[in-house]
Protein backbone atom coordinates (compact mmCIF):
# COMPACT_ATOMS: atom_id res chain seq x y z
CA UNK A 1 0.00 0.00 0.00
CA UNK A 2 1.30 3.47 -0.89
CA UNK A 3 2.03 5.90 1.93
CA UNK A 4 0.78 9.49 2.07
CA UNK A 5 4.34 10.68 1.47
CA UNK A 6 4.61 8.56 -1.68
CA UNK A 7 1.31 9.97 -2.95
CA UNK A 8 1.68 13.62 -1.93
CA UNK A 9 5.45 13.92 -1.50
CA UNK A 10 5.27 15.00 2.13
CA UNK A 11 4.92 13.49 5.59
CA UNK A 12 1.84 14.01 7.74
CA UNK A 13 2.80 16.48 10.46
CA UNK A 14 2.07 15.81 14.13
CA UNK A 15 0.74 18.97 15.79
CA UNK A 16 -0.52 19.65 19.31
CA UNK A 17 -3.28 21.91 17.96
CA UNK A 18 -5.00 22.56 14.64
CA UNK A 19 -3.16 25.11 12.45
CA UNK A 20 -4.84 28.50 11.99
CA UNK A 21 -3.73 28.90 8.35
CA UNK A 22 -4.63 25.48 6.93
CA UNK A 23 -5.86 25.41 3.32
CA UNK A 24 -7.70 22.88 1.18
CA UNK A 25 -5.73 19.61 0.95
CA UNK A 26 -3.73 20.07 4.15
CA UNK A 27 -3.68 17.06 6.50
CA UNK A 28 -2.17 16.61 9.97
CA UNK A 29 -2.28 14.47 13.12
CA UNK A 30 -3.56 16.25 16.22
CA UNK A 31 -1.51 14.69 19.02
CA UNK A 32 -3.68 16.24 21.74
CA UNK A 33 -6.98 14.78 20.54
CA UNK A 34 -5.17 11.86 18.87
CA UNK A 35 -7.09 12.10 15.60
CA UNK A 36 -6.18 12.62 11.96
CA UNK A 37 -7.52 15.88 10.52
CA UNK A 38 -7.55 17.72 7.22
CA UNK A 39 -9.12 20.56 5.26
CA UNK A 40 -11.65 19.81 2.55
CA UNK A 41 -13.64 22.17 0.36
CA UNK A 42 -17.41 21.72 0.69
CA UNK A 43 -19.84 23.14 -1.89
CA UNK A 44 -23.49 23.89 -1.12
CA UNK A 45 -26.55 25.79 -2.31
CA UNK A 46 -28.49 27.83 0.27
CA UNK A 47 -31.69 29.88 0.09
CA UNK A 48 -31.40 33.60 -0.60
CA UNK A 49 -34.02 36.34 -0.57
CA UNK A 50 -36.98 35.79 -2.90
CA UNK A 51 -37.39 38.34 -5.66
CA UNK A 52 -40.65 40.28 -6.02
CA UNK A 53 -42.10 39.35 -9.42
CA UNK A 54 -42.24 35.70 -10.50
CA UNK A 55 -41.24 35.28 -14.14
CA UNK A 56 -39.33 33.15 -16.63
CA UNK A 57 -36.85 33.65 -19.46
CA UNK A 58 -35.36 36.85 -18.08
CA UNK A 59 -31.87 38.34 -18.33
CA UNK A 60 -29.29 38.63 -15.59
CA UNK A 61 -25.98 40.32 -14.85
CA UNK A 62 -23.61 40.70 -11.93
CA UNK A 63 -22.35 38.55 -9.09
CA UNK A 64 -23.81 36.65 -6.15
CA UNK A 65 -23.95 39.73 -3.91
CA UNK A 66 -24.63 42.36 -6.59
CA UNK A 67 -27.00 40.81 -9.11
CA UNK A 68 -29.55 42.08 -11.60
CA UNK A 69 -32.55 40.45 -13.30
CA UNK A 70 -34.62 42.11 -16.02
CA UNK A 71 -37.37 41.46 -18.54
CA UNK A 72 -39.01 38.05 -18.83
CA UNK A 73 -42.58 36.75 -18.94
CA UNK A 74 -44.98 37.07 -15.97
CA UNK A 75 -46.59 35.45 -18.20
CA UNK A 76 -47.20 38.74 -20.05
CA UNK A 77 -44.00 40.33 -21.39
CA UNK A 78 -42.23 42.25 -18.63
CA UNK A 79 -39.89 45.25 -18.49
CA UNK A 80 -39.24 45.08 -14.74
CA UNK A 81 -35.75 45.13 -13.24
CA UNK A 82 -34.75 43.96 -9.77
CA UNK A 83 -31.42 44.34 -7.96
CA UNK A 84 -29.97 41.95 -5.38
CA UNK A 85 -27.54 42.96 -2.61
CA UNK A 86 -26.77 39.49 -1.30
CA UNK A 87 -29.83 39.26 0.94
CA UNK A 88 -32.83 41.07 -0.59
CA UNK A 89 -34.18 42.40 -3.88
CA UNK A 90 -35.29 45.97 -4.70
CA UNK A 91 -36.88 47.48 -7.81
CA UNK A 92 -34.52 48.94 -10.41
CA UNK A 93 -35.02 51.00 -13.55
CA UNK A 94 -37.49 49.90 -16.21
CA UNK A 95 -36.02 48.05 -19.21
CA UNK A 96 -36.48 49.88 -22.52
CA UNK A 97 -38.68 47.13 -23.95
CA UNK A 98 -41.03 44.52 -22.53
CA UNK A 99 -40.12 41.00 -23.58
CA UNK A 100 -38.57 37.66 -22.76
CA UNK A 101 -35.80 35.46 -24.09
CA UNK A 102 -33.49 38.32 -23.08
CA UNK A 103 -29.91 37.67 -21.94
CA UNK A 104 -27.35 39.88 -20.27
CA UNK A 105 -23.71 40.31 -19.30
CA UNK A 106 -21.63 42.69 -17.22
CA UNK A 107 -22.05 43.91 -13.65
CA UNK A 108 -24.97 45.29 -11.66
CA UNK A 109 -23.88 48.88 -12.32
CA UNK A 110 -22.64 48.35 -15.90
CA UNK A 111 -24.87 45.75 -17.54
CA UNK A 112 -25.94 44.98 -21.09
CA UNK A 113 -29.26 43.49 -22.20
CA UNK A 114 -28.79 41.84 -25.60
CA UNK A 115 -31.62 40.75 -27.88
CA UNK A 116 -35.21 40.13 -26.86
CA UNK A 117 -38.42 38.42 -27.94
CA UNK A 118 -41.40 40.79 -27.86
CA UNK A 119 -45.01 40.23 -28.92
CA UNK A 120 -43.82 41.53 -32.32
CA UNK A 121 -41.13 38.87 -32.67
CA UNK A 122 -37.38 38.59 -32.12
CA UNK A 123 -35.66 41.99 -31.92
CA UNK A 124 -32.15 43.47 -32.23
CA UNK A 125 -32.68 45.65 -29.13
CA UNK A 126 -29.74 46.36 -26.83
CA UNK A 127 -29.88 48.37 -23.60
CA UNK A 128 -27.22 49.43 -21.09
CA UNK A 129 -27.78 49.76 -17.33
CA UNK A 130 -25.81 52.18 -15.12
CA UNK A 131 -27.08 50.98 -11.77
CA UNK A 132 -30.30 52.99 -11.85
CA UNK A 133 -31.64 53.33 -15.41
CA UNK A 134 -31.51 51.69 -18.83
CA UNK A 135 -30.60 53.52 -22.05
CA UNK A 136 -30.87 52.33 -25.65
CA UNK A 137 -27.54 51.27 -27.18
CA UNK A 138 -26.35 50.16 -30.62
CA UNK A 139 -28.56 47.32 -31.87
CA UNK A 140 -27.29 43.81 -32.59
CA UNK A 141 -26.36 43.22 -36.26
CA UNK A 142 -29.32 40.85 -36.50
CA UNK A 143 -32.31 39.90 -34.36
CA UNK A 144 -31.64 37.39 -31.59
CA UNK A 145 -33.19 35.95 -28.42
CA UNK A 146 -31.98 33.40 -25.81
CA UNK A 147 -28.34 33.93 -26.80
CA UNK A 148 -25.16 32.94 -24.98
CA UNK A 149 -23.29 35.83 -23.37
CA UNK A 150 -19.98 36.59 -21.65
CA UNK A 151 -17.86 39.57 -20.74
CA UNK A 152 -18.31 43.13 -19.49
CA UNK A 153 -20.02 46.23 -20.90
CA UNK A 154 -16.92 47.43 -22.77
CA UNK A 155 -15.81 43.95 -23.91
CA UNK A 156 -18.80 41.65 -24.34
CA UNK A 157 -19.60 38.61 -26.46
CA UNK A 158 -22.96 37.35 -27.75
CA UNK A 159 -23.26 34.02 -29.57
CA UNK A 160 -25.87 31.59 -30.85
CA UNK A 161 -29.52 32.22 -30.04
CA UNK A 162 -32.85 32.07 -31.81
CA UNK A 163 -33.50 34.14 -34.94
CA UNK A 164 -37.26 33.83 -35.10
CA UNK A 165 -39.39 31.00 -33.80
CA UNK A 166 -37.32 29.29 -31.15
CA UNK A 167 -36.77 26.34 -33.51
CA UNK A 168 -34.66 28.65 -35.74
CA UNK A 169 -31.16 28.85 -34.26
CA UNK A 170 -28.00 30.75 -35.15
CA UNK A 171 -24.25 30.07 -34.84
CA UNK A 172 -23.19 33.69 -35.25
CA UNK A 173 -20.93 35.56 -32.81
CA UNK A 174 -20.84 39.31 -32.12
CA UNK A 175 -18.27 41.29 -30.13
CA UNK A 176 -19.22 44.47 -28.26
CA UNK A 177 -16.81 47.27 -27.31
CA UNK A 178 -19.29 49.33 -25.33
CA UNK A 179 -20.40 51.22 -28.46
CA UNK A 180 -20.36 49.02 -31.54
CA UNK A 181 -20.95 45.38 -32.45
CA UNK A 182 -18.62 43.43 -34.77
CA UNK A 183 -19.44 40.09 -36.40
CA UNK A 184 -16.65 37.55 -35.83
CA UNK A 185 -16.13 33.85 -36.53
CA UNK A 186 -19.12 31.56 -36.09
CA UNK A 187 -19.60 28.68 -33.69
CA UNK A 188 -19.57 25.21 -35.24
CA UNK A 189 -23.32 24.77 -34.68
CA UNK A 190 -26.37 26.92 -34.10
CA UNK A 191 -27.86 26.73 -30.60
CA UNK A 192 -30.42 28.61 -28.55
CA UNK A 193 -30.81 28.48 -24.74
CA UNK A 194 -27.03 28.10 -24.55
CA UNK A 195 -25.15 29.13 -21.40
CA UNK A 196 -21.95 31.14 -21.56
CA UNK A 197 -19.18 32.10 -19.16
CA UNK A 198 -15.76 33.74 -19.30
CA UNK A 199 -14.43 36.85 -21.00
CA UNK A 200 -14.55 38.24 -24.52
CA UNK A 201 -11.16 36.73 -25.27
CA UNK A 202 -11.57 33.45 -23.36
CA UNK A 203 -15.18 32.29 -23.40
CA UNK A 204 -17.10 29.02 -23.25
CA UNK A 205 -20.57 28.15 -24.51
CA UNK A 206 -22.18 24.93 -23.28
CA UNK A 207 -25.30 22.91 -23.94
CA UNK A 208 -28.27 24.37 -25.76
CA UNK A 209 -31.20 23.62 -28.03
CA UNK A 210 -30.27 22.97 -31.65
CA UNK A 211 -33.55 23.85 -33.31
CA UNK A 212 -35.56 20.67 -33.66
CA UNK A 213 -39.32 21.20 -33.59
CA UNK A 214 -39.32 19.11 -30.41
CA UNK A 215 -37.80 20.05 -27.05
CA UNK A 216 -35.72 16.87 -26.99
CA UNK A 217 -32.99 18.03 -29.36
CA UNK A 218 -30.55 19.40 -26.79
CA UNK A 219 -26.80 18.83 -26.68
CA UNK A 220 -23.96 18.36 -24.19
CA UNK A 221 -21.48 20.12 -26.46
CA UNK A 222 -19.06 22.79 -25.23
CA UNK A 223 -17.21 25.22 -27.48
CA UNK A 224 -14.38 27.53 -26.40
CA UNK A 225 -13.57 30.93 -27.89
CA UNK A 226 -10.02 32.37 -27.83
CA UNK A 227 -10.87 35.84 -29.09
CA UNK A 228 -10.72 34.73 -32.73
CA UNK A 229 -11.89 31.16 -33.22
CA UNK A 230 -14.19 28.61 -31.62
CA UNK A 231 -12.90 25.09 -30.88
CA UNK A 232 -14.35 21.97 -29.30
CA UNK A 233 -14.27 21.68 -25.50
CA UNK A 234 -15.32 18.89 -23.15
CA UNK A 235 -18.82 17.44 -23.18
CA UNK A 236 -21.18 18.05 -20.28
CA UNK A 237 -22.48 15.14 -18.19
CA UNK A 238 -25.63 15.08 -20.29
CA UNK A 239 -27.64 17.10 -22.80
CA UNK A 240 -28.73 20.38 -21.24
CA UNK A 241 -30.56 23.57 -22.14
CA UNK A 242 -32.21 26.50 -20.32
CA UNK A 243 -29.48 26.36 -17.72
CA UNK A 244 -27.53 29.10 -15.94
CA UNK A 245 -23.84 29.73 -15.48
CA UNK A 246 -21.07 31.55 -13.65
CA UNK A 247 -17.28 31.73 -13.76
CA UNK A 248 -14.50 31.87 -16.33
CA UNK A 249 -13.40 29.56 -19.15
CA UNK A 250 -11.02 27.54 -16.97
CA UNK A 251 -13.23 27.55 -13.87
CA UNK A 252 -16.86 27.52 -14.92
CA UNK A 253 -20.13 26.47 -13.33
CA UNK A 254 -23.42 25.37 -14.95
CA UNK A 255 -26.60 24.66 -13.00
CA UNK A 256 -30.30 24.00 -13.36
CA UNK A 257 -31.99 23.70 -16.74
CA UNK A 258 -33.46 20.64 -18.42
CA UNK A 259 -32.07 17.43 -20.00
CA UNK A 260 -34.30 18.08 -21.97
CA UNK A 261 -37.31 17.41 -19.74
CA UNK A 262 -38.14 17.58 -16.91
CA UNK A 263 -36.11 20.26 -15.13
CA UNK A 264 -32.99 19.26 -13.20
CA UNK A 265 -31.29 20.55 -10.04
CA UNK A 266 -27.75 19.47 -10.91
CA UNK A 267 -24.50 21.45 -10.79
CA UNK A 268 -21.46 20.90 -13.01
CA UNK A 269 -17.92 22.29 -12.88
CA UNK A 270 -15.69 22.99 -15.91
CA UNK A 271 -11.89 23.24 -15.66
CA UNK A 272 -11.21 24.37 -19.20
CA UNK A 273 -11.18 20.87 -20.68
CA UNK A 274 -13.54 18.54 -18.79
CA UNK A 275 -16.80 18.72 -16.87
CA UNK A 276 -17.41 17.06 -13.50
CA UNK A 277 -20.62 16.68 -11.52
CA UNK A 278 -20.64 18.71 -8.32
CA UNK A 279 -22.36 16.99 -5.37
CA UNK A 280 -24.18 20.23 -4.46
CA UNK A 281 -27.72 20.31 -5.83
CA UNK A 282 -30.30 23.07 -6.04
CA UNK A 283 -33.41 22.78 -3.89
CA UNK A 284 -35.56 23.83 -6.87
CA UNK A 285 -35.91 22.00 -10.18
CA UNK A 286 -37.47 24.88 -12.10
CA UNK A 287 -35.97 26.02 -15.37
CA UNK A 288 -33.61 28.91 -14.73
CA UNK A 289 -33.45 30.24 -18.30
CA UNK A 290 -30.95 33.06 -17.87
CA UNK A 291 -30.95 33.69 -14.14
CA UNK A 292 -27.32 33.15 -13.21
CA UNK A 293 -24.36 35.30 -12.15
CA UNK A 294 -22.52 36.23 -15.38
CA UNK A 295 -19.86 38.18 -13.47
CA UNK A 296 -19.61 35.60 -10.69
CA UNK A 297 -17.18 32.75 -10.09
CA UNK A 298 -17.32 28.97 -9.84
CA UNK A 299 -17.20 29.24 -6.02
CA UNK A 300 -19.71 32.06 -5.48
CA UNK A 301 -22.72 31.94 -7.80
CA UNK A 302 -26.40 32.90 -7.82
CA UNK A 303 -29.41 31.03 -9.24
CA UNK A 304 -32.77 32.71 -9.80
CA UNK A 305 -35.58 30.35 -10.78
CA UNK A 306 -38.11 30.74 -13.56
CA UNK A 307 -39.94 27.58 -14.51
CA UNK A 308 -43.51 26.97 -15.47
CA UNK A 309 -46.55 28.93 -14.32
CA UNK A 310 -46.98 29.96 -11.55
CA UNK A 311 -43.47 31.29 -12.02
CA UNK A 312 -41.08 30.95 -9.11
CA UNK A 313 -39.34 33.76 -7.18
CA UNK A 314 -36.64 31.50 -5.78
CA UNK A 315 -33.07 32.65 -5.19
CA UNK A 316 -30.27 30.27 -4.25
CA UNK A 317 -26.65 31.05 -3.42
CA UNK A 318 -23.74 28.72 -4.20
CA UNK A 319 -20.62 28.82 -2.04
CA UNK A 320 -17.51 26.70 -1.60
CA UNK A 321 -15.95 26.78 1.87
CA UNK A 322 -12.92 25.09 3.38
CA UNK A 323 -13.96 22.88 6.30
CA UNK A 324 -11.76 21.08 8.81
CA UNK A 325 -12.68 17.40 9.01
CA UNK A 326 -11.74 14.58 11.35
CA UNK A 327 -10.92 11.41 9.43
CA UNK A 328 -12.13 8.05 10.71
CA UNK A 329 -12.09 4.51 9.42
CA UNK A 330 -15.87 4.40 9.00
Amino acid sequence: MSTFKEIRGTLIKSLSSDPSTAVNGDIWYNSTSQVLKGVQQVAAWASGGAYTTGRRSFGSAGTQTANLIFGGAEPAASNKTEEYNGSSWTAGGVLGSSGYGVRGFGTQTAAVSSGIFTPGGVQTSVFEYDGSSWTAATALPSARAVVGTTGILTAGLVFGGATGPFSSTSNSTFKYDGTNWTAVNNMSSGRAYIAGFGTQGAAAGCGGYTGSPTATNTVATTEEYDGTNWSAGGAMAGNLCRHSSSGIQTAGLAFGGSRPSPAVNTTENYNGSTWSTNPATLSSTNYFTGGGSPAGTDTTALATAGGSSPYAKTTEEFTVAATTRTFTTS
